[in-house]
């Protein structure tokens, strides 16, 4: 059998780069984490920061994974069209994704500042008062949570507008002329059919509300009172800081079961179950 002029020997040859350097850095590591990990089961929840940790993950992730999709698609929406002000509006609103989360970080904590902060009278009025929002176990979760939405939505506004681009333009012009408004013609023809999209958003997000914690490291630290101790960032402190190969290498498991499961499910379905095609 031929591979469109390849036999299966020749390119098995051309792969094999490629699957040698993945099993040696990726899938190797994994399965001997996975292996090597069982005595940390044990004792897993046996901590309280540990048993406060999924609580305090699905916290964050339930706040960052809708607010960074709605206002990507939000954005790409007000952007939409070739004008030159709507090409610099991306541009601006594109940038944070750009920068590196470190110093995105950085920028916010200087801004969220108690004492020195150029917008600290700004939070004392909307707040009623001098408050330390990163200090807070009641607000430093909405804090980081906010940054990371503004730090990612721009990769988003840039998905969306390409499904927006993607969309026939005699569809919108059809529901104009049958009287509809922007809104409805937003509700029944553009928003269905952006449907590949959202869905490949979402799930992009899901994983990055998984993945992406640079922020934390430089705003909170996981603190005030484990307020913020997402998952990848206790991880990295049991094994980098308290040197626990074993809890570390089982939390490591549980987000390795997470994220390959979400892909699971969630990738098939992208090709096959919510496109919408023309008869």
């Amino acid at each position: 059998m031929k591979l469109k002029g390849y036999g299966w020997k020749t390119a098995g040859w051309m792969l094999a780069p490629t699957l040698f350097f993945l099993l040696l850095f990726t899938y190797g590591p994994a399965l001997y984490n996975i292996v090597t990990s069982t005595a940390g089961f044990t004792r897993l929840f046996s901590s309280p920061a540990n048993r406060n940790l999924l609580g305090v993950t699905l916290s964050y992730m339930t706040i960052v994974i809708p607010g960074a999709v709605l206002l990507g698609l939000g954005s790409a929406l007000l952007v939409d069209g070739r004008t030159p002000a709507r090409i610099l509006a991306r541009a601006v609103l594109f940038h944070p994704v750009i920068l590196p989360t470190v110093a995105f970080a950085a920028v916010w904590l200087y801004l969220l500042n108690p004492v020195s902060s150029p917008i600290r009278e700004i939070l004392e009025w909307f707040m009623g008062g001098r408050r330390n929002i990163l200090g807070s176990s009641t607000t430093a979760l909405w804090a980081v949570a906010l940054i990371g939405i503004l730090k990612q939505f721009g990769l988003y506004m840039l998905y969306f507008l390409a499904g927006l681009q993607g969309i026939p333009q005699e569809l919108k012009e059809a529901a104009w002329i049958d009287g509809a408004g922007r809104w409805k013609t937003f509700r029944h023809v553009v928003f269905p059919l952006l449907g590949p999209t959202l869905f490949f958003v979402a799930s992009t997000a899901l994983l990055d509300s998984l993945r992406n914690v640079d922020h934390i490291f430089v705003l909170t630290k996981g603190g005030p009172s484990d307020a913020t101790n997402i998952l990848l960032y206790r991880i990295f402190v049991l094994g980098f800081e308290y040197y626990d190969i074993p809890q570390a290498g089982a939390l490591t498991t549980v987000l390795l079961f997470i994220l390959t499961l979400t892909a699971l499910l969630t990738m098939p379905r992208i090709e096959r179950r919510v496109h919408y095609y023309g008869n």
